[in-house]
């Protein structure tokens, strides 16, 4: 689940258990319960990301959706001459 889902989801459980209304004790033990199932989550369900597969992954739909790279204006090297370190106006 994206973190900023989850992040808002938590909100609104909040917010909704605030306007709830019920006397203070429910709400407290509401509160409590959140509480407990968010600590739950966050150990239990915790994420692992191959960041490198990611980026591959990335990078070989790029083309297909409409992606660019910052190399695809670069004009093809010159054989056996080196690149200019810079270009010049005049």
């Amino acid at each position: 689940m994206p973190l900023k889902t989850y992040d808002e989801s938590i909100s609104v459980l909040r917010r909704s258990l605030d306007a709830a209304k019920v006397g203070d004790d429910e709400k407290l033990q509401g509160f409590a319960r959140l509480d407990r199932f968010v600590r739950a989550v966050e150990q239990n369900c915790a994420t692992e990301v191959d960041f490198a597969a990611a980026i591959a992954h990335e990078n070989a739909i790029s083309r297909e959706l409409g992606g660019r790279s910052v190399f695809d204006d670069r004009k093809p090297r010159r054989s056996g001459k080196p690149e200019p370190r810079q270009l010049t106006l005049f």
